[in-house]
């Protein structure tokens, strides 16, 4: 399978760092706003809940010779901008980002050579993924997200939850069409089809995650780890001297709040443990964002070749030692595709190992070298 280039822009980064006493102060003052920065025994801390819809923490434990909480800050200037140039929720004032796109498809936006980056990964990605990944496919979640939010509203309980409107769907994939996104790579502009609206979820955390790597490493940070929301990112070695290790939760525990009698004890709440050297670990799966129509459940990652959610599966958990940005695309799609599609696809590429949690009894399959990745729970 070929593979899409890694884009870095620590050189970008390093241009944007405040270089004046007084725009630092001023810089620090903005890191308090948007996030929190501690010092503990062995590392520092970065922790916010401002960006990417999700939790973000890096834990820096070896900072060379640099300054981490300066360097930590400077992630987070890297995270928020980030954020609002994909952000499908809001626009910014001077960002031209995904919601002004979708605000106005048929216009010509000149958008942040960043941005461009983004959207011709999406595009390369549909046809690598053969459409279980559509950056284009915003129509139809947007049927689905506001039948997903209107059924948490308190009346939802009198009222009941439903589906989109067969129709509903069908008229929404008329605008999915990839081909219909009009990106100039050199001009940095951006055109839609009518009716179209982009859909960035399923790759700007691992996206974002991979710059505040390039960009910690360029401040000469030697050793972290990134946790955005559950995007596993590593860099360097543990203290210790041995590679970082990384527990993936049993979806079934998560799912029930650890309520199951074998998520009691601590060894249970775990499905795999995995260690390895600058690493990146992602999941996808149907068991925390969903809602029930009747008996059955309908989750938020939409299959964009047939407007549903997929029925079957529970989680993928894809570790990754190369082409880290792409962690997010190829979760999503090795969770979509049918098993034997999957394994095929996560089989040919080198820098990828796999393990799919198939059903609620916990039975699972996984690549071939997924094995050397894995640590055994006693």
């Amino acid at each position: 399978m070929p593979a899409s280039p890694v884009f870095s822009n620590a050189d970008v980064i390093a241009d944007q760092l405040p270089a004046k006493t007084s725009e630092r102060n001023q810089f620090d003052t903005q890191c308090e706003l948007d996030g929190i920065i501690s010092e503990t025994s062995g590392y520092t801390n970065l922790t916010t809940l401002k960006y990417f819809g999700t939790s973000i923490a890096i834990q820096v434990y070896d900072a060379g010779e640099g300054d981490a909480k300066q360097a930590l800050c400077d992630s987070l200037a890297t995270i928020k901008r980030l954020h609002q140039q994909g952000s499908d929720y809001q626009t910014y004032d001077g960002v031209v980002n995904i919601r002004s796109i979708n605000n106005a498809p048929t216009e010509v936006h000149k958008i942040d050579p960043e941005l461009t980056e983004l959207i011709q990964a999406g595009i390369d990605w549909h046809r690598i993924s053969k459409g279980y990944f559509n950056i284009a496919v915003g129509p139809v979640v947007q049927q689905w997200r506001q039948k997903r939010n209107a059924c948490a509203e308190p009346e939802a309980a009198d009222n009941g939850c439903s589906l989109p409107s067969p129709q509903a769907i069908e008229n929404a994939s008329k605008y999915t069409d990839i081909s219909k996104i009009n990106l100039d790579v050199d001009a940095n502009t951006v055109t839609l089809g009518e009716g179209m609206s982009l859909d960035l979820g399923g790759i700007a955390k691992g996206w974002m995650a991979e710059k505040v790597k390039d960009q910690l490493v360029a401040a000469g940070m030697r050793s972290f780890v990134i946790n955005a929301g559950g995007n596993i990112r590593h860099w360097g070695r543990h203290p210790q001297g041995r590679a970082f290790v990384t527990a993936i939760e049993d979806p079934v525990c998560k799912k029930y709040d650890f309520q199951p009698s074998q998520c009691q004890q601590l060894e249970g709440q775990f499905h795999e443990i995995v260690a390895g050297e600058n690493l990146t670990i992602v999941s996808s799966g149907n068991y925390l964002k969903y809602y029930r129509v009747g008996d059955k459940e309908y989750h938020h990652i939409i299959n964009p070749n047939t407007g549903y959610p997929k029925t079957e599966g529970v989680s993928v958990s894809v570790v990754m030692n190369e082409q880290h940005i792409y962690a997010d695309v190829l979760s999503t799609t090795l969770f979509l595709m049918p098993m034997k599609e999957a394994m095929d696809m996560a089989e040919s590429i080198p820098y990828l190992e796999a393990v799919w949690y198939l059903d609620e009894q916990g039975n699972k399959v996984s690549t071939s070298g997924f094995e050397k990745y894995q640590i055994e729970m006693n």
